[in-house]
């Protein structure tokens, strides 16, 4: 009797495990956030620091929104930590929560079936997380529902510092700035062009200049006459050569009238003195 009694206990046991079991995976998330690091499966919700906008070693809480249809039932469940450093952290005493009257740790802020809860555990760090240049690197944050009406989550918010750029971000402005020295360069290849077009052109200028001017010597050297309504034109230079070769001209004519004139003295005395002597 005694051991028939303790099978039929045990068998007792056994079907009301297996049917808590089955109401425990009929409760589910549904994930409305549209966040990309947030997703839900049957009870659980995930929230992955890892890829989120935040650096998980600052992260010291989480906030998740959530509304539910029918609050009659009540609604609760547990909160965890996963990480590949630390493993899998919960704690039912301290972090699971429910309903006001459901005497949990852990109690949402709300009325009406919208609610606020907010999972606080501290920043932790690195020591704690492990960075994400570790192997097979993860951090995440569990929210799980035992019992009550099916949870629909409309947001999670992260309380920590955002993470920092990224080494290949940091790369971009170094790029740009090589392109702004290239594109400087250029420009002054491009002043260097036009300064060397205006020397030609001001050496072109004075080339011009210089020609004008001997042009306009030439001009000067150029005298027009007038007379009796005749108009002679004389270069002034071919002038003063002429000038100069008709007064040579003048005293060598000068000097033969007067050597013509002495001879014919000279020859006049002669037959004077032949007369005298006949």
């Amino acid at each position: 009797m005694k051991i028939s009694k303790i099978f039929a206990g045990m068998s007792a046991m056994a079907i009301a495990a297996t049917m808590s079991i089955t109401a425990f995976a009929e409760k589910t998330f549904k994930n409305e956030t549209g966040l990309d690091y947030v997703s839900a499966e049957e009870g659980k919700l995930n929230i992955d620091l890892g890829a989120s906008p935040y650096d998980p070693a600052t992260v010291s809480a989480v906030k998740i929104s959530f509304t539910i249809e029918d609050e009659s039932k009540g609604f609760g469940g547990g909160l965890m930590l996963n990480s590949k450093k630390s493993g899998w952290d919960q704690h039912d005493d301290t972090w699971s929560w429910g309903n006001a009257d459901a005497e949990k740790p852990i109690t949402p802020e709300g009325s009406d079936g919208s609610y606020v809860l907010t999972f606080e555990f501290g920043e932790k760090g690195e020591e704690y997380w492990g960075t994400p240049s570790d192997e097979d690197y993860y951090a995440q944050v569990f929210c799980q529902t035992w019992w009550g009406e099916d949870i629909t989550v409309t947001n999670v918010e992260i309380v920590g510092s955002e993470k920092s750029e990224k080494p290949a971000e940091e790369s971009k402005p170094d790029e740009s700035k090589a392109d702004e020295s290239k594109a400087d360069e250029s420009k002054a290849d491009e002043s260097k062009a036009d300064e060397s077009k205006a020397d030609e052109s001001s050496n072109a200028e004075e080339s011009s200049k210089a020609e004008e001017s001997s042009k306009t010597e030439t001009k000067n050297n150029t005298t027009t006459t007038t007379t009796n309504n005749a108009t002679t034109t004389t270069n002034n230079t071919a002038a003063a050569t002429t000038s100069a070769a008709a007064s040579d001209n003048t005293n060598q004519a000068t000097g033969s009238a007067a050597g013509l004139a002495l001879a014919g003295l000279a020859i006049a005395g002669a037959v004077a003195v032949v007369s005298k002597r006949k």
